[in-house]
């Protein structure tokens, strides 16, 4: 008897769940920037992951979203990311660390601005990120239909970049 109450438990759990999910009401999480991390700096290039924190405060994760951005200097912009796939851990935070590689050579659009930053001694570049982050998760009812939700939400912050300093011999 005991076995057969658990059993029924067992199976139950989950239906109550997930009526549970598709009775609640879908929250758009939101983003927040937290800083830059700059990875590796050659003299060719610099790899930076922008971090965001994303609260989601929905019951499920959140699956279907992606992170498209631009970098600028000055108002110039030179480099664009497209769709960097992402999941969202359900009632909570999650970090997200958005890589861009950026080469110096790219940064032709922008090179006088940078050029000034070199030759005056400054030791970093400011760089805009506009950041778009968007999803298309589905909620998925008992009859197997599904029912997409969309959602955006836009950040532009603006990080200082280390340039990489030509290193001298002093003899």
């Amino acid at each position: 008897m005991i076995r057969v109450v658990v059993l029924a438990l067992i199976l139950a759990l989950p239906g109550c769940t997930y009526t549970k999910l598709m009775s609640a009401r879908f929250e758009q999480p939101t983003v927040t920037y937290t800083g830059s991390e700059l990875v590796e700096s050659t003299q060719g290039r610099a790899i930076v992951n922008f971090v965001f924190i994303a609260h989601n405060p929905n019951e499920a994760g959140l699956k279907n979203i992606t992170c498209s951005y631009e970098l600028f200097v000055e108002g110039k912009k030179f480099l664009t990311g497209n769709d960097f796939p992402l999941e969202l851990d359900p009632k909570g935070d999650t970090e997200i660390k958005v890589p861009a590689t950026i080469a110096y050579a790219d940064l032709s659009p922008v090179l006088g601005s940078v050029m000034r930053r070199i030759l005056s001694g400054q030791k970093t570049i400011p760089i805009t990120i506009n950041a778009l982050f968007s999803g298309k998760p589905a909620i998925y009812s008992e009859a197997g239909k599904d029912t997409p939700i969309f959602f955006q939400r836009r950040l532009v912050k603006t990080a200082d970049i280390p340039l990489q300093q030509e290193r001298r011999n002093r003899e």
